[in-house]
């Protein structure tokens, strides 16, 4: 039996965690695959016992309703952090892991979050605690949290009375953005924004008490958390969780992962799917069966119909289906799911008119006549998408690309802290409501409607959603539009030894002129070398869109800037360029 799809029946995350333990508590939970040691892993009974005990200390010295941050490595600790607030009623922070070896230039990422949410406690490993404890005692914003490392936290028995379980408008998390094009925000989630999230994700995907979920996600990014972690617990069923930092090196440890427990879900964005079908040699594929694969979620980034191509082709002899991907669409400010691909379904590719894409027109063209983009799933279960004019506020037609407006009960209650931003951004409403909007979802749209402005581009066809780009990366070069993203696939197919999704296109202004300026991560190499690679994407940019680029700087792998979740930071990347503080190799 899968998952209530109501989300007046499923249960919040302390209730539901109280019930698995009681009824289940032998069986796994979590099973953590990035130990050196070996798997380690986790029952229901021994989850609920870490984080009973981590609640019963905190309220020690705090109360339910306490920002609680949570520093954790990847690992199984930050369940037990996050489900000890879920218990105590504490508000959780998730915050990116800190490198130890460099404390104080991690700390100095996190004062955004701090300064805004001004936790009362600290959540984190001995390990960590050891090496920040220098620079949090001279760190003004540090000191008035209790930091405590939860690594031994001794037990406590069930006669210790714990809060009752919060009400579902409580605050159950603050859940920050990644910052790709400013700095990030703190997006407020309810316990009914969080309940409702996992029963729209269930929607779609049908997990039962047999799913078998393997999760490589951040744990403080939205879809890690609430897909990889939350969704599990209130559903039920096992989550095998790895090391972000092992997959992307290694991406066959997750397909291996897949094959030896008979995986049923799991995902990535379009990136680690062209990874695997490059780097994943004949041998390692022979040795995998992907045939109980039943959901393959690719989002947080643009999909790639030549990705899913690739990867069909490289794995259809480990028993993977075409129809087991599912484009999704979604971001913090909702939760976690906007819309997304039911898992029975093909994906659904159309090829248009680049020319008139790039004048906000969508018109529909025979496959090779055009630019090809992925559908990412009709909105439902009350959530509502407008296309948008980003400057008249007015819906456009069905054939016109805007912005993405978001509207339902999945999205945040507020930015943190931030009332201006609230207003601008999480209630804004549409100025009018002509006839031929282009609107899809379950619920109606009306004037007073207050709506997530998400900064994407997309269009509607046939109800479905199609995400074309960000708002504030638009390339305009003479009053022509380009998205950014469709020239860094042009340069990463150019050649070979470009890392994929290791690419950064953007405008920059020269001479009284905007110009085109694209930084690429390649292996060390020689000048000769990479004067080849450079003409090589000059062409490819030049022959596809018929645009000059000005400026290729190529630098080192793992140096062009990122958020936390993966993404590509485009302004980041243009100022390092323009500063010339990138770490060049040519």
């Amino acid at each position: 039996m899968t998952m209530s799809a109501d989300p007046n029946r499923v249960e919040p995350l302390k209730i539901a965690l109280d019930r698995r333990a009681a009824e289940t508590p032998d069986k796994l939970a979590f099973v953590y695959l990035g130990d050196p040691k070996g798997p380690i892993t986790c029952t229901y009974g021994e989850l609920r016992q870490r984080a009973r005990a981590i609640a019963a200390l905190m309220l020690q010295n705090g109360k339910p309703g306490d920002r609680v941050l949570l520093l954790y490595p990847p690992g199984m600790d930050f369940m037990y952090g996050f489900l000890g607030c879920a218990l105590m009623g504490a508000v959780a922070v998730p915050a990116p892991p800190l490198n130890t070896l460099k404390p104080a230039r991690s700390l100095a990422r996190l004062r955004t979050i701090v300064d805004n949410s001004r936790p009362r406690f600290v959540l984190t490993t001995a390990e960590i605690l050891a090496a920040i404890k220098p620079a949090v005692a001279e760190d003004e914003a540090f000191s008035q949290m209790v930091c405590i490392g939860t690594d031994d936290v001794p037990p406590v028995g069930d006669d210790v009375e714990l809060p009752p379980p919060p009400e579902l408008d409580d605050i159950c998390l603050i859940q920050y953005t990644s910052g790709s094009t400013a700095d990030p925000k703190g997006a407020t989630l309810t316990h009914r924004n969080v309940v409702h999230n996992v029963a729209y994700l269930d929607q779609d995907w049908q997990h039962d008490p047999q799913s078998v979920s393997v999760n490589w996600l951040p744990a403080f990014h939205d879809l890690g958390l609430l897909y990889g972690i939350l969704a599990p617990v209130i559903g039920g069923f096992l989550s095998v969780q790895m090391s972000p930092i092992q997959v992307i090196q290694r991406p066959q440890v997750w397909l291996q992962a897949m094959s030896d427990y008979k995986a049923t879900h799991s995902g990535g964005p379009n990136f680690i799917y062209e990874l695997a079908a490059r780097k994943l040699t004949d041998a390692e594929i022979a040795k995998l069966d992907l045939s109980n694969w039943r959901m393959g979620l690719t989002a947080a980034e643009p999909v790639r119909a030549e990705t899913m191509k690739r990867f069909n082709a490289r794995f259809a002899s480990t028993g993977f289906r075409s129809r087991t991907f599912s484009p999704g669409y979604g971001l913090s400010e909702c939760t976690c799911k906007v819309a997304a691909i039911h898992w029975s379904r093909e994906p659904r590719i159309l090829t248009v008119d680049e020319a008139k894409l790039e004048q906000h027109v969508v018109s529909v063209v025979p496959d090779g006549l055009g630019r090809q983009t992925v559908g990412c799933g009709i909105p439902g279960f009350g959530m509502n998408v407008v296309i948008v004019d980003p400057e008249t506020r007015i819906p456009r037609q069905t054939t016109g690309v805007g912005e993405i407006w978001v509207s339902g009960p999945s999205v945040a209650v507020s930015y943190y802290g931030n009332d201006q931003a609230t207003e601008d951004k999480l209630r804004a409403k549409l100025a009018a409501i002509p006839a031929g909007s282009s609107m899809a979802g379950s619920g109606g749209t009306t004037l007073e409607t207050p709506h997530l402005r998400t900064g994407d581009l997309g269009f509607l066809y046939d109800g479905e959603v199609f995400v074309t780009g960000r708002l504030k990366d638009m390339i305009i070069i003479r009053g022509a539009n380009y998205y950014p993203q469709d020239l860094e696939y042009t340069a990463q197919d150019a050649c070979t030894l470009i890392r994929p999704g290791c690419v950064a296109a953007f405008a920059f202004e020269e001479g009284g002129e905007e110009r085109v300026g694209l930084v690429a991560e390649v292996p060390q190499m020689t000048v000769e070398a990479a004067d080849d690679v450079i003409g090589s994407i000059r062409n490819a940019i030049s022959e596809v869109h018929g645009l000059r680029v000005h400026r290729v700087e190529l630098v080192k792998q793992g140096t062009i800037p990122k958020t936390t979740s993966g993404k590509i930071q485009r302004s980041a990347s243009k100022n390092g360029m323009l500063t010339g503080t990138l770490e060049l190799i040519h």
